[in-house]
């Protein structure tokens, strides 16, 4: 377990996100030969530091972006490339600002292609310097400690800034509970990011928390123009979501990529989650016989993407209904990805199990193809007819 976040298991998780999304990003945008970029900007939006407890910052957001953009920069350059990294990081607390201008400082490095500006001041009030310190790529970080601080319309310029993705850290647990008043102060307090009249919007059949989520993601998807955007749950110890991170792209790869490494890094969580679990107990009741390697089960998260599977079948089988006609894998996998937990390899074997229930044909297996799992050119064809009749049962499992 790693001290610098014991207690703050949801916080490791997030920056383990930043940090993998990151660094895969700027390896296919800088290094890559299909989505190659001269320029990479990366954007903190609220830089901190808050709640460090190392010395060298490598326990937050900034220090964590500089350390690998800084490695990938070396990494691209051994292989003859000269890619020009930027990094934006604001923070509106002036003590907090001091610590993070001074620790950033010595990575700026113009004459090598590595440039560091600092912005003391709110995030909305930075807005028009990043749009003129941005080039190439934007990525952009929003780690807000509540929900009145970015209000999407302040930050158009930025969410819309194309090529360019968003992450976003939503307080789902703060959010969940405060959009369930009808204070009319905390009701506005709201109009940033879900928009006016969001009372009558939201889907109140659903738990609170859950609803105000759903209402959020798709603002925010409209206000930056995405294609796709999806949320990652976080917890805390207890057995409830305290933070999502959203993320908004307008392409499939990058799609691909974030839910990829989102898997990893919440089976990392869920085992960090168990071990944090086990030292309380362990503290509480004296020495315990095993150690959380030999106990830890991910029952949990198994169990979820087992539902999300079914989910997605359900869901294919009604789209293909309702179309009336095959659709291409290449179509069919990122529509699934963005409304599903689930990788680009889930979503293959999705289609694999729904061919053997003879919901739709293994097109995939056509004469001569060595192919078990389907690709972006093979037709998603459904085996019952559109117009009529009753889907075969899905069965027990579709691992």
């Amino acid at each position: 377990m790693n001290e610098a976040y014991a207690g703050r298991e949801q916080t490791e998780a997030k920056h383990a996100i930043l940090r993998h999304y990151l660094q895969e990003l700027a390896l296919i945008t800088l290094g890559g030969k299909e989505y190659a970029y001269p320029t990479l900007t990366y954007v903190d939006g609220f830089s901190g530091p808050w709640q460090s407890r190392c010395g060298d910052y490598s326990d937050t957001s900034f220090m964590i972006a500089l350390g690998v953009l800084k490695d990938v920069q070396r990494q691209l350059v051994r292989r003859g490339k000269r890619p020009v990294i930027k990094c934006f990081f604001a923070e509106k607390n002036r003590i907090s600002f001091a610590q993070l201008d001074a620790a950033v400082r010595t990575y700026d490095n113009p004459s090598n292609g590595f440039h560091v500006e600092t912005f003391n001041g709110t995030f909305q009030g930075a807005i028009a310097d990043i749009m003129r310190f941005a080039e190439g790529f934007t990525l952009t970080f929003i780690d807000p400690t509540g929900w009145t601080e970015y209000p999407f319309d302040k930050i158009a310029p930025l969410l819309t800034r194309r090529p360019g993705e968003v992450l976003v850290n939503y307080m789902y647990d703060f959010a969940g509970r405060f959009t369930s008043w009808s204070d009319p102060k905390i009701v506005e307090s709201f109009n940033g990011i879900l928009r006016p009249g969001w009372p009558e919007r939201i889907d109140r059949s659903l738990p609170p928390g859950e609803a105000a989520e759903n209402l959020f993601r798709q603002e925010f998807k409209d206000a930056g123009g995405f294609q796709y955007a999806v949320s990652t749950p976080i917890k805390k110890l207890a057995e409830r979501t305290h933070f999502c991170l959203t993320y908004g792209t307008r392409h499939w790869k990058g799609l691909e990529v974030y839910r990829s490494l989102e898997r990893k890094a919440l089976k990392q969580h869920d085992f960090r989650r168990f071990e944090a679990k086990l030292a309380k107990e362990e503290e509480e009741s004296g020495p315990l016989m095993f150690k959380a390697s030999e106990l830890h089960q991910p029952f949990t998260l198994d169990a979820q993407t087992e539902r999300e599977k079914h989910s997605a079948a359900e869901w294919l089988i009604k789209m293909l209904r309702e179309r009336g006609r095959p659709i291409p894998f290449g179509q069919v996998s990122p529509q699934m990805l963005d409304r599903f937990a689930l990788t680009p390899s889930e979503a293959k074997d999705v289609c694999v199990a729904m061919a053997d229930n003879a919901l739709i044909l293994p097109t995939w297996l056509d004469v001569g193809s060595k192919r078990k799992k389907p690709d972006k050119r093979d037709l998603i064809i459904l085996v019952v007819p559109p117009d009529g009749g009753t889907a075969p049962s899905l069965g027990a499992s579709l691992s």
